[in-house]
């Protein structure tokens, strides 16, 4: 089980000592259980002998208990903050168009997934002091009355029979709901982002309150209640089967005499002992289905959490400058992206570009042309389907990939933009940062303070520009900008082109440009033009 797996490498000593812990813990259980039903039914009961020995047991199970929920605890937080940062360092160095296309399935795993792993784990301690419990009290049912207890195993089994038959069908209505998990996280994004555009419009407000928001809830829950109810039936359905057992070998026992009825007095206070424990162990069965699905969703974003063999090591390209002075060569480069749910195939290329140090240039297509896609191609993060992708006269691959990235400085058209700007090793960034403010005329917006920008609640045009002046403040070598001028008014549309552009090739360098103002293309060194892939000028 993937689970156990996680559970161990997360810590053996601690896995070793909640596992020991709890099982200890249950013995003492046992034997506390074993020594009252003894004690009633021996006739030289010696008072002195039972407190000292129930009391070291009594202690035993106490300090026993608290150790291992002690462990367990430091275990589950421990797990979960590793799953957390393993997530997060797997999605970052993940194949990017794998994690772009399941990235509205991303936040649900970080939150809910996570969750439901912390919460089977949590239950360990007691899973494990019941299991023990468990056996131990049967040991002694077994060793104490052998014939009676085989009828009692007989019923057990029934038990985990029912329980077994019933985890399928469990694990197919978790399955469903975890699905629909998915569609709820993207519904809520869109009631927290889109909350303008739902207020500006009584009609698509009330359509996404009863349609959108209430239909896929009531779906979702109709899988947990589902879940809820095979669950119950199988528990009460065992239940069931052990009073309908015990009631049948009463009458059994009473018709032909096969024991004492005060043997069997015994010997169901000891079964009854033991009924709970059973049902948190068997209970956990369903939850450790519940954590199967978390951990295979998890597995179908294409993140392997226990995958460490392909890890490569990066290394750094080397900065000496080349001959002529090409910076950037895209050598017969082409990308694909198919659909299947939307029967949508886009090929771009065979691409060969080759860009030049302190270039300015502008890429032109229309929607749909491969701009977006030549430029995460550019930038590494799409590797070519086929061809190759140079910086400074050097191939690009995995191992020099993360480096070759580190180039770039990039905007996009849904770009996240982040407040802080500690990550940028520049002893100037105050003063440059404070100058771009000024050039975008933002000084009374935003102030760069302790490392962060002051505030990002800003309009949309106002972001663009604050996550224009964060590009610029990391100072690469290569700028891309795509479309970000395309939603600003003419006066920082000019600002853009004439001044930070120009400021930017003063000093060196190089910059793409995607954009369909022509009447700035002048001011740059050379237009590109994508049609259906292709580049035709």
């Amino acid at each position: 089980m993937k689970i156990i797996k996680l559970l161990i490498q997360s810590s053996k000593l601690l896995f070793v000592l909640a596992v020991f812990s709890s099982a200890l813990t249950g013995i003492c259980s046992s034997f506390l259980i074993k020594m009252i039903v003894e004690s009633i039914n021996t006739e030289n009961f010696n008072a002195a002998s039972f407190q000292v020995e129930f009391g070291l047991f009594w202690v035993g199970y106490g300090v026993l208990a608290v150790v291992s929920s002690f462990a367990v605890s430091k275990l589950s937080q421990g797990i979960i903050h590793q799953l957390r940062i393993s997530l997060s360092t797997k999605i970052l160095q993940a194949d990017f168009s794998e994690i772009e296309r399941n990235q509205d399935r991303i936040f649900p795993i970080l939150t809910e997934d996570i969750k439901t792993i912390y919460h089977g784990i949590d239950r360990l301690p007691s899973v494990t002091t019941g299991l023990a419990t468990v056996l131990g009290v049967l040991g002694y049912i077994v060793y104490q009355h052998p014939t009676l207890s085989l009828a009692v195993l007989g019923l057990f089994l029934a038990v985990f029979i029912l329980t077994k038959l019933s985890l399928p069908l469990t694990r197919k209505y978790q399955e469903k709901s975890r699905v629909l998990w998915n569609d709820i996280f993207k519904i809520f994004e869109g009631l927290t982002y889109g909350i303008k555009e739902l207020s500006l419009n009584k009609k698509f407000k009330k359509f996404y309150l009863k349609e959108v928001i209430e239909k896929t809830s009531e779906e979702q829950n109709k899988y947990m209640v589902k879940e809820s109810v095979v669950v119950a039936i199988a528990s009460k359905s065992g239940d069931m089967v052990l009073l309908l057992g015990m009631a049948a070998l009463v009458v059994y026992i009473f018709a032909t005499g096969f024991v004492e009825p005060s043997v069997f007095g015994e010997f169901l206070t000891l079964v009854l002992f033991i009924i709970a424990p059973l049902s948190t162990v068997s209970g956990w069965f369903s939850n450790l289905k519940r954590i199967e699905v978390a951990l295979e969703q998890i597995s179908e974003t294409g993140i392997d959490l226990e995958d460490t063999a392909h890890v490569v090591k990066p290394i750094e390209l080397d900065e000496e400058n080349v001959a002529d002075d090409v910076i950037i060569d895209l050598v017969g480069v082409k990308h694909e992206y198919y659909n299947p749910d939307e029967d949508e195939h886009f090929e771009l290329g065979p691409i060969d570009l080759s860009i030049k140090k302190g270039e300015l240039i502008f890429l032109l297509g229309g929607n749909g042309s491969g701009k977006t896609t030549l430029a995460k191609m550019m930038l590494g993060l799409y590797p070519p389907k086929e061809g190759v992708v140079k910086y400074k006269g050097q191939s690009i691959d995995d191992s020099n990939r993360e480096d070759y990235r580190s180039k770039f400085a990039a905007t996009f058209v849904d770009s996240y933009l982040f407040d802080n700007v500690t990550h940028i090793d520049d002893a100037d960034v105050l003063k440059r940062g404070e100058e771009l403010l000024k050039t975008l005329e933002m000084t009374k917006k935003v102030r760069i303070e302790n490392g962060k920008f002051s505030t990002t609640r800003l309009s949309e045009g106002q972001k663009k520009r604050l996550g224009l002046i964060n590009a610029i403040l990391k100072d690469t070598e290569v700028y891309l900008f795509d479309e970000w001028a395309a939603n600003q008014d003419p006066h920082f549309k000019k600002i853009f082109y004439e001044t930070i552009l120009q400021d930017l090739k003063k000093a060196g360098k190089t910059i793409v440009v995607i954009s369909h103002d022509e009447q700035y293309f002048d001011r740059g060194d050379r237009v590109i033009k994508l049609m259906e892939g292709q580049l035709v000028s």
